[in-house]
């Protein structure tokens, strides 16, 4: 197996998730919060921006680019964890803050995979699918508070 194919299957299953939780909490808005799907849901995405922002460490590194906003995204990502947890515990709010974050990585790593069309669309896609799961996720909340 050649390593696009390798990195195409891993990345939909790191997608899985993120499209399971929003179908069915959406199917039975009882087994979402009997079995905190929710939780599960903003888990997942914060531990895949998490792995996600960390590639671009070695992509900025590789292209010769600052990492500077790398670290400035996981400072973000952190504070919101930590305003989620400490102040405001608002699951609606953090998941914005989520989603703002993966578009603010989508267009700082379009930046650094400028030669790779492949990967481009993959990222694309990948970014697409997980915006509207979040959009789903939060409509979700919103509707069945």
């Amino acid at each position: 197996m050649i390593l696009q194919d390798q990195v195409k299957i891993f990345s939909y299953l790191g997608l899985l998730p993120f499209i399971l939780v929003p179908i069915v909490s959406w199917i039975s808005p009882e087994a979402a919060y009997d079995n905190y799907l929710i939780e599960v849901f903003y888990s997942w995405s914060t531990l895949m921006l998490a792995f996600i922002i960390g590639t671009s460490w070695s992509l900025a590194l590789k292209n010769n680019q600052s990492i500077f906003m790398v670290v400035a995204q996981f400072a973000l990502l952190f504070i919101g964890i930590i305003f989620f947890y400490l102040a405001s515990n608002n699951i609606i709010f953090f998941l914005v803050v989520l989603l703002i974050l993966y578009e603010m990585q989508y267009f700082f790593e379009k930046n650094l995979i400028k030669d790779v069309d492949w990967y481009k669309n993959l990222r694309f896609h990948l970014t697409f699918s997980i915006r509207i799961c979040h959009l789903l996720m939060i409509a979700f909340i919103f509707t069945n508070q």
